[in-house]
């Protein structure tokens, strides 16, 4: 075989000069022959991302007690149930909703029981992963809490539906939110949460937070929280950015006259859990339009996927001025 040919089989080769430091002499260049085909027996590996682990350290922010109602535009004020304050961890999961979840008291302890109608929490979590602040809640014919018949559940044995009442988002997909004005958070939890039978955001009002005691006293709840809009959220911190202004009746009937000072610190399934909850919200000063129809089995009002449930609690708007709807929200902020 002729030289020429012999070049043409060879593969193709680039040169790369290399140049070193050669101390004595000055610097010299050393041309290597490289090949720059690629190797026929390279392996390929592909990593997978790793699950957006939610951190289990976390402690709830707290308010501290304020005796008379007040209103402000920089506030948002939520009417309070008075039942048990938890962080729900979901996650993580492969897919979004596949989370399982864990309840943590406000020390960080574990709940020993999770009650069966709360176990699929995380389908309702449009995510891997998520940490969210709120309270559980066993309510009566009337929509008030029960704190005994609450104990009862948490301590195993069967009786009425637990409710989880969610009013915060701090984690969402391994990204903290906790240095995100409050506003910001509220609208993620809006967006996440899906509503159902066991599971609802709890309503908030801008601005007008003696209408909203007042509704509170009359339906005997346990009182009302304000927070600071645009503030962050500071765990295990007791903060004047949120007050919580407890209604004596309420209050008394819950438990949530003790020292904790404010919401569901304290606490002594075959229907909805949610139900009594949302004909209490439908009787308090939010503004809110009357329920939507049912939408379509299997999809949400926006039409995205939904996991089927019957019973189903379907979404609700809130009113933001005089005849101005500016969006709709699965569930309700």
């Amino acid at each position: 075989m002729s030289a020429a040919r012999k070049r043409q089989s060879r593969p193709a080769i680039q040169n790369v000069g290399l140049r070193l430091r050669n101390w004595a002499h000055g610097d010299f260049a050393l041309t290597l022959p490289l090949p720059s085909v690629a190797m026929p027996d390279q392996l390929s590996l592909r990593l997978e991302p790793a699950l957006p682990k939610p951190p289990t350290t976390l402690r709830p922010m707290l308010a501290r007690r304020l005796a008379e109602p007040f209103d402000s535009p920089d506030h948002l004020f939520e009417p309070s149930w008075g039942g048990l304050r938890v962080l729900a961890v979901v996650g993580p999961a492969a897919t979004a909703g596949g989370g399982e979840v864990v309840f943590l008291s406000v020390d960080g302890v574990p709940l020993p029981i999770v009650p069966p109608e709360l176990t699929g929490l995380g389908v309702r979590v449009a995510a891997r992963s998520a940490v969210l602040d709120g309270e559980l809640v066993v309510v009566n014919t009337s929509g008030t809490a029960d704190p005994l018949e609450l104990g009862h559940r948490l301590a195993g044995d069967t009786g009425r539906p637990v409710a989880f009442l969610a009013f915060d988002l701090l984690h969402l997909d391994g990204v903290s939110l906790l240095h995100q004005a409050l506003d910001r958070r509220r609208d993620q939890l809006r967006r996440v949460l899906r509503p159902g039978d066991e599971v609802l955001t709890v309503p908030a009002i801008p601005g007008e937070g003696r209408a909203l005691f007042d509704a509170v006293v009359e339906q005997g709840l346990a009182g009302v929280l304000a927070r600071h809009r645009s503030g962050p959220y500071l765990c295990g911190i007791r903060s004047r950015l949120w007050r919580f202004i407890p209604s004596t009746t309420g209050a008394a009937q819950s438990g949530a006259t003790g020292e904790s000072g404010d919401r569901g610190h304290s606490i002594g399934a075959t229907r909805s859990a949610s139900g009594p909850v949302l004909a209490v919200i439908r009787r308090l000063p939010l503004g809110f339009e009357d329920l939507d129809p049912p939408p379509v089995e299997g999809s949400t009002p926006d039409g995205s996927a939904y996991p089927q449930a019957s019973g189903l609690i379907t979404a609700w708007r809130i009113r933001r001025g005089p005849g101005r709807w500016p969006y709709r929200s699965t569930p309700a902020e």
